[in-house]
């Protein structure tokens, strides 16, 4: 192996696939760097068993071959590698890496074959990069962290009717999220997403309307964009049957600045923080009130909102219910709820993203 590359070009690929370098001590191999150098360029991957990632890049090949090398030290090294072209050569038992006036030797992993990649060949989805985006930051929020239930730690990727819906649960509440762009390329399907994964991809993405072409195959999803496939494990198991809680209708509806909510909420959570005190909501006559009680004192506050349906007061989780309003870009939102049962939030102009939370009894 032998090779001469930019050494930008070299920082940016190691900087993709590092991502999914093993730092569970679960053997050397998989805590290496595979290189690759063939007739196309350089391909470097990473696999823990859980996600992989392949990028490829253009280089001067000087030699074919491949080896694996140390992931973390040659993703350190070669950060702090000066300006201009960097040489990688394989020497005897060490592979070489030059730049400059600077040069270092890497021992190589030997004695255990790196996992081949993943293959999937059923193209199922095809969206852009900013949909891909928005669809995993307002879903990846609702999902657990208990380990000991893991369809509650992924995402729902789930293909009805050749429409494309995002969806995520810790039991307690509920975020669902349509595509509103996007191709599916079969009639149904359901691939449920470890969140772990599903956020180190959205760091992937160029966020430059590149196109993203989703597979699956082997219990696994690819997502293929630029010279980069990221693929990821799925997680075994039925998700739980959400209609039945997300199209029901609620009897007290209000509607309000999506900012002011947000800064109301902010204030109660500060006097609420040292108990994880609920948040107060009460509405009558187009007047909501928001308030908490702890032991580090009580907050407050009245907003005339647009208000419809009988008076109402159910008590929330500030985090929840904050978590849900920063991931939205909408002016105003509604929120509609009725007593002990479950409330629903969405933006007051559309239905793309409805978000369900159960009340705290208090």
């Amino acid at each position: 192996m032998h090779f001469v590359i930019r050494g930008t070009d070299l920082v940016a690929s190691v900087a993709m696939v590092e991502k999914a370098i093993s730092t569970a001590g679960q053997s050397p191999i998989l805590e290496g760097l595979h290189l690759l150098v063939d007739d196309n360029g350089l391909a470097i991957s990473a696999n823990n068993l859980q996600m992989a990632i392949l990028t490829r890049t253009s280089c001067n090949v000087l030699q074919k071959g491949e080896h694996v090398v140390s992931g973390k030290l040659f993703a350190e090294l070669v950060r702090k590698l000066p300006n201009g072209d960097v040489t990688v050569e394989w020497n005897g038992s060490q592979v070489l890496v030059r730049s400059g006036m600077m040069e270092f030797s890497l021992n190589t992993i030997e004695g255990e074959e790196f996992p081949e990649y993943p293959v999937c060949e059923e193209k199922v989805v095809s969206l852009t990069d900013y949909e891909l985006l928005r669809l995993i930051r307002n879903s990846a929020f609702a999902t657990s962290n208990d380990d000991h239930q893991p369809i509650f730690s992924g995402v729902l990727m789930e293909i009805e009717d050749k429409k494309i819906n995002f969806v995520a649960t810790d039991s307690n509440r509920l975020s669902f999220v349509v595509a509103e762009t996007g191709t599916a390329f079969v009639n149904e399907g359901s691939y449920i997403i470890p969140k772990a994964n599903l956020v180190e991809l959205g760091r992937c993405l160029p966020v430059n309307e590149t196109m993203i072409d989703v597979f699956s195959g082997n219990n696994q999803l690819a997502f293929r964009f630029d010279d980069t496939i990221f693929t990821t494990r799925l997680i075994d198991g039925r998700f739980p049957n959400y209609a039945s809680v997300l199209f029901t209708e609620q009897k007290t509806k209000l509607t309000m600045k999506r900012t002011q909510l947000i800064q109301a909420l902010e204030r109660a959570a500060i006097v609420g923080r040292i108990d994880n005190a609920p948040v107060l909501l009460k509405v009558q006559e187009g007047v909501l009130e928001i308030g908490t009680t702890s032991r580090l004192g009580k907050s407050q506050e009245q907003y005339n909102v647009q208000h419809d349906g009988p008076a109402e007061q159910a008590a929330y989780s500030p985090k929840f219910m904050l978590d849900m309003l920063k991931t939205m870009d909408a002016d105003e939102v509604e929120f509609r709820f009725e007593g002990s049962r479950q409330a629903l939030m969405k933006a007051a102009d559309n239905d793309s993203h409805l978000y369900i939370l159960m009340p705290i009894r208090i």
